[in-house]
């Protein structure tokens, strides 16, 4: 808009010319004025009322550029001795997030050997662009269908924030 304001205005000044000579500035000028306010140059019509200017229009503050959620997930408390179905009373796995900011829910989908979803939870986490935040998510084994229906093998657990992959980890229940 503004370039073709320019050009306009170049184009005004070249077709004022004659013959490319500038015009020459009177001989006498007039006294100064100070400028009168737009609103006070031309009365209002009949039946309508004098609007004020338009106020100016501010640009939308552009927000600093996102920050990439990273996860890391930790199986805890899983030895090479007590990894049978039956001598595990639960796994306990731990998500740590960094790179988000503001109130997010994380969410574990633990997913057996079969393939198809077990069990899904869900926790809220709060935190700032630096910080980093563990959460703990707990698959109860002794006394569930997982020690009982022998579903041993290996084990995933798929993390998730705010419904979008976020991180996975393996485990294996022995037999």
């Amino acid at each position: 808009m503004r370039t073709r304001l320019a050009l306009l205005a170049a184009a005004v000044m070249l077709a004022s010319c004659t013959e490319g000579v500038a015009p020459r500035a009177p001989v006498h000028a007039p006294p100064a004025l100070e400028p009168v306010a737009p609103t006070d140059v031309l009365p209002p019509r009949e039946g309508s009322e004098a609007r004020p200017p338009p106020a100016p229009v501010e640009e939308p503050e552009v927000p600093p550029p996102a920050a990439v959620p990273r996860g890391s997930a930790t199986v805890m408390d899983l030895g090479e001795g007590g990894r049978g179905a039956l001598s595990v009373e639960q796994v306990n796995v731990d998500l740590t997030v960094s790179g988000v900011r503001g109130r997010h829910t994380v969410s574990v989908e633990f997913v057996p050997p079969s393939g198809l979803p077990y069990e899904r939870r869900s926790a809220e986490v709060d935190s700032r662009v630096d910080e980093s935040r563990t959460v703990r998510f707990s698959l109860p084994v002794a006394g569930t269908a997982v020690a009982t229906s022998g579903m041993s093998g290996t084990w995933q657990a798929r993390f998730f924030l705010d419904g979008a992959p976020l991180t996975a980890a393996s485990f294996t229940l022995d037999p």
